[in-house]
């Protein structure tokens, strides 16, 4: 980065992104490019993997321990990467390759998931393996993620980002449906352990998609360590001041507490206090997938119909009841379906939330605004992992969604009271 002024590079950004647009091609078009398709393809064999892992951890270390508190430990400390490095890995995004990143993380992921059957194979797994895995997995995850999120207005013109989010976290969503059903079926016949095989088989899919794709933006220049601290410091300073991507990172952190409050016990709940076996827990989760589905679908119609300002606080607004909802559930679906009321209203904001901040932060900024951001969202996590942890330990499982529809109405409020009306 030279030495210009922070305002200067802002200003000369935005005009770039102004004239990308024409430079994608027809900003009218509306189907989405080739390229995109083939990465999305991609994406849904990976997904179906993530799922199977996302399932089968909870299980296994349950099996290991039949601790509440490790279950939900295990979440937080995969957050913490995010908290920890977030900066540097929104720096490193947007000052490398952003293709060789995601390969790099890609390949590296599928050695550290093939780690964990590896040892159970040989007998000498230990829980504290685990919580490396989990930890490392966290971090090649958020490169991945945010390295996505930056190429996407790369391969998509900006009167169609909203549609190719939207399809995006279709794609995740599917996984997310289809995959609990499948982590189900060979937990049952293959044992959890045997089930991670698929999800080491499965980053193959991206790894073929980013390869086929040679357009996923080109490196900005050689990144020494005070150009690392300088960007960290460019990043916190457009967050910071922008009132609006700031406003979604405070709704998001709150959202988050009180969702991953929730989530962290999820598992403990439905074995501990409904006493459901590993089929009944997947038809649940998949009740997940199945509400992040209509999230993803109906993001793009009601955008067309009505504004930014009126969506968010309906659909938080949505999200409170279904927390409600698990309050006073009690068959064994009851949970799932609560989640996936939850889950339409996550989706669909997050869907419009990426959208605002590709079209806001200039592109080659893009990696360094996400990756603070991440950070003042994800911290939120694990205190909300552990909060519900005791709360469930302490009083019951059920205090703690009272906690997250709490918290969904607090977002509602800022909805309300802030820039984010005005979109």
């Amino acid at each position: 980065m030279d030495n210009k002024s922070f305002k200067e590079l802002k200003n000369e950004n935005s005009s770039v992104l102004r004239l990308l647009p024409h430079r994608l091609g027809n900003p009218n078009s509306k189907q989405l490019p080739f390229q995109f398709l083939i990465f999305l393809s991609g994406q849904l064999v990976s997904r179906l993997g993530d799922a199977l892992y996302t399932f089968a951890i909870p299980w296994i270390s349950y099996e290991l321990t039949h601790s509440v508190i490790v279950m939900g430990s295990m979440y937080a400390v995969s957050v913490l990467p995010i908290v920890l490095f977030g900066p540097i890995i929104g720096v490193c995004v947007d000052h490398w390759d952003r293709r060789r990143l995601m390969i790099f993380a890609d390949v590296t992921r599928a050695l550290l998931v093939a780690f964990i059957p590896f040892m159970q194979m040989l007998g000498i797994l230990q829980l504290w393996q685990l919580y490396v895995v989990s930890f490392l997995l966290a971090g090649l995850s958020l490169l991945f993620d945010i390295s996505v999120v930056a190429v996407i207005p790369h391969l998509i013109d900006n009167k169609n980002l909203t549609k190719a989010n939207a399809s995006y976290q279709l794609v995740n969503q599917a996984g997310d449906l289809i995959g609990p059903l499948l982590a189900g079926i060979m937990i049952t016949t293959l044992g959890g352990y045997h089930t991670l095989w698929f999800d080491v088989v499965s980053f193959a899919g991206t790894l073929w998609a980013i390869w086929r794709i040679q357009t996923l933006g080109k490196p900005v220049a050689k990144t020494g360590l005070n150009e690392v601290f300088r960007g960290m410091r460019d990043g916190l300073h457009f967050l910071i001041h922008d009132k609006l991507n700031f406003t979604l990172s405070l709704q998001a952190m709150i959202g988050n507490f009180g969702y991953s409050a929730a989530y962290g016990v999820l598992m403990f709940y439905l074995l501990s206090t409904l006493h459901l076996n590993a089929a009944q827990i997947s038809y649940n989760y998949a009740f997940l997938g199945f509400g992040g589905l209509v999230g993803s679908i109906i993001v793009v119609p009601l955008e067309r119909y009505f504004r930014r300002g009126v969506i968010i606080p309906i659909l938080l607004i949505i999200g409170t009841c279904g927390f409600l909802y698990a309050l006073v559930a009690r068959f064994w679906l009851g949970p799932g379906i609560a989640f996936g009321i939850v889950t339409i209203c996550n989706v669909a904001w997050n869907t419009l939330s990426t959208s605002i901040r590709q079209e806001t932060v200039p592109s080659n900024m893009l990696g360094r605004v996400l990756g603070f951001s991440r950070v003042f969202t994800r911290l939120a996590v694990p205190l909300g992992v552990m909060a519900g942890s005791l709360i469930s330990s302490l009083i019951s499982p059920v205090a703690v969604f009272a906690i997250a529809a709490v918290c969904k109405g607090v977002e509602v409020s800022i909805a309300l009271c802030s820039s984010i009306r005005k979109l």
